[in-house]
């Protein structure tokens, strides 16, 4: 089984990072969209919130005498030098109920109002012409003192001034600030897909570890550890389903092994008493008897092959030359050929390595294969068996394999129409378990003529 690594765009990680990145992007546009309206638009709002702003830093620090009345500014923000140096266009003062200037940024006397309006502590922010500037003015109270009396802050500044400050500061500013939040998009964006790629190992290995989980290998089963809290749930969920499925396994494999030993015991008595009833039998029944006995212990011997080779804790892996077990099969295999009246042919390249399997699990693929290719040879037709660097290829030289039958070759207990045997269909698929269990590649195809079974020791050949 193949785990096809999933495409960037469909994965989590690149799901995880677009959803963050447009959030980010709807974020910034809006707060830029409307820093951007506020400055183009809407200047004299910037102007009210500075104004109201520095209004506010004046009364918080403003220094008081023993009667409690305002005396000085504490300049805590360090930027008392503009209203010395910019006297003419930005300006102070502090003003108790009535109106009057207690203390002030330059000389003068009375609060900053309208013409011919009296002082209003509620007026917020008005516009007020001093001289030949237009200013803008807030007012703001003063945070409660010692002093029973109420005082006021106003702050005014220059349309001149404004504008200075739109041009030199704010918008330089605003360009920076954009700059800066793109080239952070950017490098955040690189950092949380290197970051999101490294959270995610723990997944991609889990996953490939649940595609290498065969009906083999059922005992293995994924790890939690460094995976996400999130998906702790879902892996312990997926390890107690792979229990499940080894317990029902096991049962499967038990019982067609307990089956197996159990038939042949009863079959081995019904064939002794059948040989020994004499003559009370006539000879064609006892011969027909003695053939289905046959045949049903034959069943059974390859049921418990089956059993056994599904196994892999049964097998004894040691280096085999493969010519050698070549040879025993012929020997085996000898009487069956001469009895079907088809040839033997055994072609082996001395130079081919041993590999590394279990010899009596070998031997039966071996046979199985060769079985099947002298059952299905026309009488004086010929089996060959080649060993060479490929690996091993058994050819008979019958009708070939229907190209309908191809996908069904190696299923259990299926037999084709063209079949001369009366075996139960369980001998390809006992090859296939073998070669299946030592990561060996079974294949089968035509040939001219005949069909041709063809295994490779090495993966991927």
């Amino acid at each position: 089984m193949r785990c096809e690594k999933p495409r960037w765009r469909h994965s989590l990680a690149a799901r995880l990072l677009a959803g963050y990145l447009k959030a980010l992007a709807v974020t910034l546009g809006v707060l830029g969209g409307a820093a951007a309206i506020l400055l183009t638009w809407h200047q004299d709002v910037v102007d009210e919130i500075i104004l109201t702003a520095q209004a506010n830093h004046i009364a918080r620090d403003l220094r008081y005498d023993e009667q409690g009345r305002p005396s000085a500014v504490g300049r805590r923000a360090g930027i008392g030098w503009i209203y010395e140096s910019l006297a003419q266009d930005i300006k102070y003062c502090i003003v108790d109920g009535a109106g009057r200037v207690v203390l002030s940024s330059e000389p003068m006397t009375t609060a900053l109002v309208p013409p011919g309006q009296p002082f209003d502590p509620e007026r917020d922010v008005f516009a007020l012409q001093l001289g030949d500037q237009h200013f803008q003015v807030a007012t703001v109270p003063v945070p409660p003192s010692a002093s029973p009396e109420r005082y006021h802050v106003q702050a005014a500044l220059s349309e001149r001034a404004s504008q200075l400050a739109r041009i030199a500061v704010i918008k330089p500013l605003a360009r920076a600030a954009l700059w800066t939040a793109l080239s952070s998009v950017v490098l955040l964006s690189v950092v949380l897909a290197i970051a999101m790629r490294r959270s995610l190992v723990p997944l991609r290995e889990a996953s490939l570890a649940a595609a290498r989980i065969e009906p083999r290998n059922l005992g293995a089963r994924l790890s939690s550890q460094h995976m996400p809290a999130e998906l702790q749930t879902l892996i312990d969920a997926f390890n107690q389903a792979l229990e499940r499925l080894e317990k029902g396994y096991r049962v499967q494999q038990e019982f067609l092994a307990g089956a197996a030993h159990e038939l042949k015991t009863p079959l081995a008595l019904i064939r002794a008493q059948i040989e020994m009833s004499g003559p009370t039998n006539s000879s064609a029944d006892r011969s027909s008897l003695l053939h289905d006995v046959d045949l049903m212990a034959r069943q059974v011997h390859q049921l418990l092959n089956l059993a056994e080779v599904s196994e892999s804790q049964n097998y004894v892996l040691e280096p085999i030359a493969i010519a050698s077990v070549a040879s025993d099969v012929t020997g085996y295999l000898a009487r069956l050929a001469d009895r079907r009246q088809v040839s033997l042919n055994l072609v082996a390249d001395a130079a081919v390595a041993p590999v590394n399997a279990d010899r009596s699990a070998l031997f039966v693929l071996v046979k199985n294969l060769a079985e099947n290719a002298i059952q299905h040879s026309p009488e004086g037709g010929t089996v060959t068996m080649t060993i060479d660097a490929a690996g091993l290829r058994v050819r008979d030289e019958g009708a070939g394999i229907a190209e309908h039958d191809m996908p069904r070759l190696f299923e259990r207990f299926w037999r084709g129409e063209q079949r001369r045997d009366e075996g139960a269909g369980l001998g390809l698929a006992i090859c296939r378990e073998i070669a299946l269990t030592h990561g060996w590649q079974l294949s089968a195809g035509n040939a001219s003529p005949g069909a041709e079974f063809r295994l490779c020791f090495t993966a991927g050949s």
